[in-house]
C-alpha cells in the first residue's frame, strides 16, 4: 500500500481550528459566502480535472490539480489538498496507474469534503 493511502483518510475533511480562524478573520457571513464560492469552485473544477483525467491528459491534471491544492489549503480541506499534491506529483511524472488510484480518491474525498462544507452552511 503506498504511503498516502494510509495517510489521507487520518486528515480532516475540513479543519475545523482552520474554518475557526476564517471566521476570526473575516465574520460568519464573509466565511459563508467563501464557503459557498470554495464548493461551486470544487464542483467546477473538480469536473475540469475529471476530463483532463478522461483525455488522459498528465500535464492539465497537474495544473488543475495545483490550483485546487491552494484553494483546498486555504480552507483547511486538508485531505482534498494532501491528495491533490500527490496527484500533481503523480501526473507530472506521467504514473498512469498511480494518477488513476489517486484520482479515485481524491473525487471520493472532494465529495465528503462538499458534504461537510454544506453541513457548515446549514448551520449558518
Amino acid at each position: 500500500m503506498a504511503d498516502w493511502q494510509s495517510l489521507h483518510v487520518r486528515l480532516p475533511l475540513l479543519d475545523p481550528s482552520r474554518l475557526a480562524q476564517l471566521e476570526r478573520d473575516l465574520g460568519s457571513e464573509a466565511l459563508g459566502r467563501l464557503l459557498q464560492l470554495f464548493a461551486e469552485d470544487g464542483v467546477q473544477q473538480g469536473a475540469s480535472l475529471a476530463d483532463a483525467f478522461t483525455a488522459h491528459d498528465h500535464d492539465a491534471m497537474a495544473r488543475w490539480c495545483h490550483s485546487l491544492k491552494a484553494a483546498c489549503g486555504s480552507y483547511g480541506a486538508l485531505r482534498c489538498q494532501f491528495l491533490a499534491e500527490k496527484l500533481e506529483a503523480a501526473c507530472r511524472g506521467y504514473d498512469v496507474a498511480e494518477s488513476a488510484a489517486l484520482m479515485h480518491a481524491w473525487q471520493q474525498a472532494l465529495q465528503e469534503t462538499l458534504s461537510c462544507v454544506q453541513e457548515e452552511l446549514d448551520r449558518r
